[in-house]
């Protein structure tokens, strides 16, 4: 392909990059030639120099922070025009509105969505369309390494094949092997140089996000937070709601995250938890709103529910009622939380649930009266006997103190948390809500009942934390009615206290149906127990 080279700045650019199309057409054959342009400038002021052209692309690079990528990064620009992201936000407002649902705008759309999106048209390095142009293209990974293909391929012009303009059929694979799955838009213009990178416009007619814009900025099921449900029995920190955004995952009276915490591009009210607790909470709260959690719930039956919340009334007023639902069926009645005199000063609220049923379901905390702050909820089983497969909450320990439910090397609760006449030394975790036990010690043990649903073999998983190298220290393991059946495990240097990772037998563990006493065995210590999750072989 021949090639021609010439510098172009300020209008004359908008010109040439629309009149690519404008070859010279005559009764006869002709041999098109791609005329690689140059801008003097990066490829961000390339973009901002054609007002009407660019502005939804760069709003949405500025919205999520990557302006100095496109001023002083090397990238492969694929560039969206404004009628890409009108006629995606046109589509996807059309569905919103069949649904009864607020309109969503770039202005509103969750940033994470927009960022993952965007990142699609930026490629790192510098990629010029002739390395394209094998049969097969070639494929390349995106600014966040997602595989995208591009392919350049000459058009037809003039009855011929191959006679017009190069454009580049630019792919998103979504991860598959099969073309007939993948998404795939035109250019209409290609190898535009900036002194940082090259840029290609996308065709008008290109949706911005390909087809994935409606499902990710408009779901209609929420999706759990970290990726897998939360356990019940388990402790569920009100920040850690479903993701999905308003009226999927959550409904709130207004956008904005008036605590400014944690989820800030979400409109639930989040904000730092005060008077010595180690977290957050969701205030600001209003009748009528609600929150979704994706949960698993192990056993089926009756749970203690125990919920953290505080609320600026007295004890005579009352702090307002909530109540649960599992599949949008009632599990509670109207819990009355109580008013505690301050938006910081925080208690405990307990009933017993109603059934539960076991699995997967989707819970829903609805604001009757919404007088109240919310910290953390947390359900554990009736019996006190954890069931497994399932996950057991470190502070559970069980009952009748130093010796018999635990050993700990001094009579003090260092955390000063839940159990405070006890000597294991249990503290709040930062996100998610409960407590973890630290302050660790060489020859420490706490022991936990269990019921083993059926016979089978088991994995163990410690949730641990620490900032310390193991260096041959740092190790635990379980046992079962008296026997270490783990034998030794380590806590890596996980960077922080609050840096939570899991460590996990690398063999199964047989376990016998019925109820059984568990111990964990601090071999050495220096670092953070939260959890405990027994887990079926399968």
């Amino acid at each position: 392909m021949k090639k021609m080279l010439f510098r172009l700045s300020g209008v004359a650019v908008m010109i040439i990059l629309f009149l690519y199309a404008g070859c010279k057409k005559d009764s006869g054959y002709y041999e098109h030639q791609n005329i690689v342009r140059e801008f003097a400038g990066n490829t961000y002021d390339l973009l901002k120099s054609q007002p009407g052209v660019y502005d939804s692309f760069l709003y949405v690079i500025d919205k999520v922070g990557l302006t100095d990528s496109l001023k002083e990064g090397i990238y492969t620009v694929f560039a969206p025009t404004n009628a890409s992201f009108q006629e995606a936000i046109s589509n996807m407002n059309n569905l919103r509105k069949a649904q009864g649902r607020p309109l969503l705008y770039l202005s509103t759309s969750p940033l994470y969505q927009l960022d993952s999106m965007v990142s699609t048209y930026l490629i790192p390095g510098i990629i010029p369309s002739d390395s394209m142009s094998g049969q097969d293209g070639i494929d390349f990974y995106s600014r966040y390494n997602f595989m995208m293909h591009g392919r350049y391929k000459s058009t037809r012009s003039e009855g011929y094949v191959e006679g017009g303009p190069g454009v580049i059929e630019f792919s998103n694979t979504k991860g598959v092997i099969y073309i007939r799955q993948w998404s795939t838009s035109n250019t209409v213009a290609v190898d535009i140089k900036t002194s940082n990178g090259l840029v290609n416009v996308m065709d008008r007619n290109h949706i911005f996000g390909f087809d994935e814009f409606i499902g990710r900025i408009n779901p209609t099921l929420p999706s759990p937070y970290y990726g897998y449900p939360l356990p019940i029995p388990g402790t569920i920190g009100f920040e850690i709601f479903d993701k999905g955004g308003e009226s999927v995952a959550y409904h709130d009276n207004d956008p904005t995250n008036n605590g400014g915490k944690f989820r800030p591009r979400e409109g639930v009210d989040i904000e730092d938890s005060g008077n010595g607790e180690n977290g957050y909470d969701v205030g600001w709260t209003n009748s009528g709103e609600w929150l979704k959690y994706t949960v698993f719930i192990n056993e089926a039956g009756k749970y203690r529910l125990s919920i953290r919340a505080a609320a600026n009334r007295s004890a005579a007023e009352g702090g307002g009622t909530l109540h649960l639902e599992i599949d949008d069926n009632p599990v509670t009645g109207g819990i009355k939380i109580k008013g505690t005199g301050g938006d910081q000063n925080w208690v405990e609220n307990e009933i017993i649930t109603r059934d539960l049923p076991a699995g997967k379901h989707v819970l829903k905390v609805s604001y009757d009266l919404a007088r109240f702050n919310l910290r953390f909820m947390r359900f554990l089983p009736l019996s006190k006997h954890y069931p497994v497969p399932g996950t057991i909450p470190v502070e559970e320990f069980d009952e009748g103190g130093e010796g018999v439910g635990y050993h700990d090397s001094d009579a003090s609760n260092n955390g000063g948390k839940y159990r405070l006449n006890e000597g294991v030394d249990i503290s709040q975790n930062k996100e998610g809500g409960g407590y973890n036990v630290g302050w660790t010690n060489d020859n420490e043990w706490m022991n936990y009942t269990i019921n083993v649903l059926k016979t089978g073999e088991y994995y163990f998983t410690a949730r641990v934390a620490s900032p310390n190298a193991p260096n041959g220290n740092n190790r635990f393991h379980f046992e079962i009615d008296g026997q270490n059946v783990t034998g030794s495990m380590t806590c890596p240097n996980t960077g922080g206290w609050d840096a939570w990772t899991n460590v996990t037998t690398n063999q199964t563990i047989h376990l016998e149906k019925g109820i059984h006493v568990m111990r964990f065995f601090e071999e050495n210590g220096n670092y953070n127990i939260r959890s405990f999750t027994i887990s079926e072989f399968k």
